[in-house]
């Protein structure tokens, strides 16, 4: 399994994660597994996507950050990505 994680500019954070809610089944028929918003402060968010490899989250993150930055004033501000090791719930 492979994350992706990118931190995101806004004016509105949670209207920021109504946007991803809407584009989430294009990310799911481009391979996410699934995908958290967390509202880091008043303007900035972080999200964090889980894919099935390396591979497959390489291919459609060039078109996930178009769509996410296709909101007036969002942009991505930074990110990290990589194997995940373990998962624990």
């Amino acid at each position: 399994m492979f994350a992706t994680f990118t931190d995101w500019s806004m004016e509105d954070p949670e209207e920021f994660a109504e946007t991803a809610k809407e584009i989430w089944p294009s990310m799911k028929a481009a391979g996410a597994l699934s995908m958290r918003i967390v509202k880091t402060n008043d303007k900035c968010a972080r999200s964090m996507t889980m894919w099935p490899d390396a591979e497959t989250a390489q291919i459609a993150i060039e078109a996930i950050t178009a769509v996410g930055t296709s909101q007036a004033g969002t942009k991505a501000v930074g990110g990290a990505k990589g194997t995940v090791l373990r998962e624990l719930s």
